[in-house]
């Protein structure tokens, strides 16, 4: 079995049932395969506009040490968008952080 098979089935295995949102860590689209790691630019051209954008920025302390001992914030750019294929297909929610996929879930039928 080649791999892109191999990921579709995964993802239609990871699909919920109706009724909650599920990670499942990738995301079918008419253009391609959406995972962890892709670029906002990525998804749009492999799924198109998503039906709801929303962004904000959250401030977060770095993991490395500055020498005086203290911590560094860093600011987070974070995009949460909805994606709607229709009454026959699951919503996604993808989850970007700096314009890179963090996470995606399933949510119900869309609309």
């Amino acid at each position: 079995m080649n791999a892109p098979l191999r990921i579709v089935i995964a993802a239609l295995l990871a699909a919920p049932a109706a009724g909650g949102a599920t990670e499942t860590g990738t995301m079918m689209c008419a253009k391609g395969i959406v995972s962890i790691g892709t670029t906002a630019g990525e998804v749009l051209a492999k799924c198109g506009q998503p039906a709801t954008a929303t962004s904000r920025e959250d401030r977060r302390v770095a993991r490395e040490w500055q020498s005086s001992g203290g911590r560094r914030l860093t600011t987070v750019s974070i995009d949460d968008w909805i994606f709607n294929f229709g009454p026959n297909q699951f919503q996604y929610q993808v989850i970007l952080e700096n314009g890179r996929v963090v996470r995606i879930e399933s949510l119900d039928y869309g609309y």
